[in-house]
């Protein structure tokens, strides 16, 4: 059913936040560029998440994972950018203070969410939805 898909898939993506929140805030409180640091952060993350939305999310245990790995590396590529866009902004508009870095990772994250799950869902693992079986 799509409702569980949805739990799981915001599980994992929350799981994921949090990884990517960690590592951004060591870095950034490491004095590290705060876009280096969102992309250190994004690929730690998306790696984990298409671990855990593959096996766990959308049940998927075809052997070609390289292949759909790098889609779904583009697809969320593409949902970084967003990301990166809200981040930029968040902190051009408000002060460039570690602490307004976060919350600009953060609601970057936030926006970003719905697109990841819909083109997972429709285009990543369309083959192991629940809902078409």
């Amino acid at each position: 059913m799509i409702i569980n898909k949805i739990l799981k898939f915001s599980s994992v993506g929350a799981l994921g936040s949090v990884t990517n929140i960690a590592i951004f805030s060591a870095l950034i409180f490491l004095d590290v560029n705060y876009n280096i640091a969102s992309i250190v952060a994004f690929v730690f993350a998306v790696t984990q998440n298409y671990t855990l939305n593959k096996k766990w999310t959308f049940k998927d245990h075809n052997t070609q994972t390289k292949q759909k790995f790098v889609k779904y590396f583009i697809l969320n590529l593409s949902s970084f950018m967003i990301n990166l866009g809200v981040l930029n902004l968040f902190v051009m508009n408000f002060d460039d203070g570690n602490i307004t870095k976060i919350i600009g990772q953060v609601l970057g994250i936030g926006v970003a969410m719905g697109f990841n799950f819909v083109g997972s869902y429709l285009v990543i693992f369309a083959k192991n939805r629940e809902d078409v079986e």
